[in-house]
């Protein structure tokens, strides 16, 4: 095993246990060898977005998918750095993309969904978080953004119905009981939605989105 292979194998074991500042110090010695390997061009830039050195992260991801345009995760990762930085359509670009180049990246769908949806297009984002859903069933983050989408639609029953279940499966998931109180709220039914909403809050005191939405809901 080389050198560089020896850096890499303890690079993403320290990545991996969110040690990303010497996961990162790693990376780029592997890179200062070798300026186009490409894990860690891409892993380097996930752990350089991670630490919020965002302008190095993008232009160690253009380079991954320069080198590569083939890379799929690359242009995943590309694109979650231009969302952060709000270009959209550079993300979209990038999500587009790598759910071409592999269309089991639920990781890309969900982002791509959150562009859309950030670019006022809910019924596309829908669509795109409804394959992200499909490709990872258990991750409630992406109920959580399919809700809000429907949400922003007006349409409080159907996200109602998939919080609900969300609500049941994850009883002390705070989002799940915030968004039953934002839907409920859109649909009239006050005291319920005070229920879901002080629910909320006792999972976490200090959530300042459903303290809001709760004195929205009680008219304070």
């Amino acid at each position: 095993m080389s050198a560089n292979e020896k850096r890499l194998v303890e690079a993403l074991e320290l990545h991996r246990n969110g040690k990303l500042a010497a996961a990162e110090t790693l990376y780029a010695a592997i890179l200062s060898d070798d300026p186009d390997q490409p894990d860690a061009l891409n892993l380097g830039g996930l752990a350089l977005h991670a630490l919020g050195r965002r302008a190095e992260a993008l232009a160690r991801l253009e380079r991954a998918v320069a080198r590569y345009p083939e890379f799929g995760d690359a242009h995943a990762n590309l694109g979650a750095v231009h969302r952060a930085e709000g270009r959209l359509d550079a993300a979209a670009t990038h999500f587009e993309k790598a759910i071409a180049l592999d269309p089991a990246n639920g990781f890309a769908a969900n982002n791509l969904g959150l562009v859309r949806l950030a670019q006022g297009a809910p019924l596309a984002a829908i669509g795109c978080f409804a394959q992200a859903r499909a490709l990872m069933p258990a991750q409630p983050e992406i109920v959580i953004n399919m809700s809000i989408a429907y949400m922003s639609m007006g349409d409080f029953t159907t996200a109602l119905t998939d919080l609900d279940l969300l609500a049941e499966a994850a009883p002390k998931d705070k989002r799940a009981h915030f968004g039953r109180g934002a839907a409920l709220l859109g649909l009239g039914r006050k005291k319920e939605a005070v229920a879901a909403l002080e629910r909320a809050l006792e999972l976490d005191p200090g959530y300042a989105d459903a303290r809001a939405k709760l004195d929205e809901a009680r008219g304070d």
